[in-house]
């Protein structure tokens, strides 16, 4: 039997749990709309499509004055990603945790979007990494236990293997654990050698979503907070702070 794991995603750099990603505004509609429907059809190729009322709202999208087309492709997508990445002008780049259902998949891959917010215009390759999902072949073994996960960005046809430029565009990560139970990883982004935020941002895991909110509730108790979504949004705002 598989089993969902649901995900307390803590920022330890300069996010504040799963707020609503930041609208980006600065960009054309056009070349957006084709990259978020290379998005769509790859999505589809994995097996997760935009469900008909998104599709639908996509392909309606072009109609709509640029600015309010724009927010709505936004609207679509964002609810969909686990992680934001903002590349500031300076090529640093920073991550956030996403609006998506935080679950994973006991022996199996779940498929997310990731937002890039690009202020650089750079056109390189986002990469992905976390010292959880460091191969297993050859590890110490007081190291076996923590590296629990797998993860790959999706860079194939019809996506580029590369950022396009623009301003806003999404890209597609894949995420495998092979455990069960209470879990720690730490993710981090980048585009290139020293240009990735050293605070990356840190995931507790949880074996259910009810497990996730009991996990919640504590380590709000654990920090003199509530034990809602807004304590949570505190917590790692805490966390941050801290860290």
């Amino acid at each position: 039997m598989r089993c969902h794991i649901a995900l307390l995603l803590c920022a330890l750099a300069t996010t504040t749990g799963a707020a609503p990603l930041t609208l980006v505004t600065n960009v054309d509609l056009q070349p957006l709309h084709a990259q978020v429907k290379r998005v769509s059809q790859a999505l589809a190729s994995l097996g997760v499509p935009l469900s008909d009322v998104e599709s639908q709202q996509l392909e309606a999208a072009p109609a709509l004055p640029p600015g309010k087309a724009v927010e709505q492709i936004q609207a679509i997508f964002d609810r969909h990603c686990l992680f934001g990445v903002n590349i500031n002008p300076e090529m640093r780049v920073k991550v956030a945790a996403g609006e998506a259902e935080h679950v994973l998949d006991e022996q199996g891959w779940r498929v997310f979007l990731v937002k890039v917010a690009n202020e650089a215009g750079t056109t390189s390759k986002l990469s992905a990494s976390s010292p959880n999902a460091k191969k297993l072949h050859g590890s110490p073994a007081e190291e076996v236990a923590n590296r629990w996960l797998d993860l790959a960005m999706f860079d194939s046809q019809p996506l580029n293997g590369t950022l396009s430029g623009l301003a806003l565009e999404y890209r597609i990560i894949q995420l495998y654990s092979r455990d069960a139970g209470t879990r720690e990883a730490k993710f981090s982004f980048d585009v290139g050698q020293g240009t990735q935020d050293l605070g990356g941002l840190e995931i507790k895991v949880a074996h259910s979503a009810q497990d996730w909110r009991q996990a919640k509730a504590a380590l709000g108790r654990e920090h003199g907070l509530g034990a809602g979504r807004e304590a949570g949004d505190r917590l790692c705002q805490l966390v941050m702070e801290d860290g």
